[in-house]
């Protein structure tokens, strides 16, 4: 399954592209890239929102959930918590950023058709492999 992360809405504007959550994500992007969730589904496409509630609240930053299951894709973008990342360490930010990511497959599995166990499984066996306390 193709796993496309973009950098996270509102906060890489304000603060630019953190790198190693940029690599981070890329390596998590090839580490599900042969593998299989879903007979439906190909391509996620993923926008982790983090952005302060005052931002949230006039409306701007949206969480949506789309699948689109002629194209084979889907796209997802889901809420962290802005003062949570803001002062959360790197490995911290990870964890946040595997969540997220678990969270969004989680919200379209059943349309999307994923087998969320094995997908979930997958992501815990990431982040023992690279030392992040997650999920």
């Amino acid at each position: 399954m193709e796993l496309n992360i973009n950098s996270p809405a509102y906060y890489t504007r304000e603060f630019g592209v953190e790198d190693e959550i940029y690599w981070f994500c890329r390596k998590l992007s090839y580490y599900v890239k042969e593998k299989n969730y879903s007979d439906v589904i190909k391509i996620i496409g993923l926008v982790p929102i983090i952005a302060p509630k005052k931002e949230i609240e006039k409306g701007l930053w949206k969480e949506t959930k789309k699948c689109e299951i002629k194209s084979g894709f889907a796209s997802v973008s889901l809420q962290i918590d802005y003062e949570t990342y803001v002062e959360s360490n790197m490995d911290e930010k990870k964890a946040l950023i595997i969540k997220n990511v678990v969270d969004s497959v989680k919200a379209i599995k059943t349309r999307a058709k994923i087998d969320f166990k094995l997908f979930k499984e997958d992501m815990n066996k990431f982040c023992e492999e690279n030392g992040i306390n997650c999920i």
